[in-house]
């Protein structure tokens, strides 16, 4: 594997090279867009994330499930690995705990 070579910019290339970003009145705008979906979610009018099933199994016939799709990632072995570890040391299959951290990530990037 190659090294590859990063060049040092200053703080003026970097804004040239990163754009204008968002204007103020849009970043205030989304944060009280935010501000009030937290409020509604921890009095509990908002569901803060989406349920997910972290039993092993199937559910009982009868219990409510939500529909799922199958899809294939590409993972490289150390991660699994890890992931592996973490899903057992929780208590957790691999399923379960890939989704929880999709939901988690989702969460946290909201407005994204």
């Amino acid at each position: 594997m190659t090294a590859k070579k990063t060049k040092r910019m200053s703080m003026a290339e970097f804004e040239k090279a990163s754009g204008p970003g968002e204007p103020l009145e849009e970043l205030r705008a989304r944060q009280e867009v935010d501000a009030a979906w937290a409020e509604r979610a921890f009095r509990g009018e908002e569901p803060l994330g989406i349920p997910i099933r972290i039993q092993r199994g199937r559910p009982r016939a009868g219990d409510p499930a939500a529909p799922t799709v199958v899809k294939a990632i590409r993972l490289p072995e150390t991660l699994l690995k890890q992931l592996q570890t973490r899903a057992k040391a929780e208590g957790l299959s691999l399923n379960a705990l890939l989704q929880t951290a999709a939901a988690e990530y989702l969460v946290r990037h909201r407005g994204a």
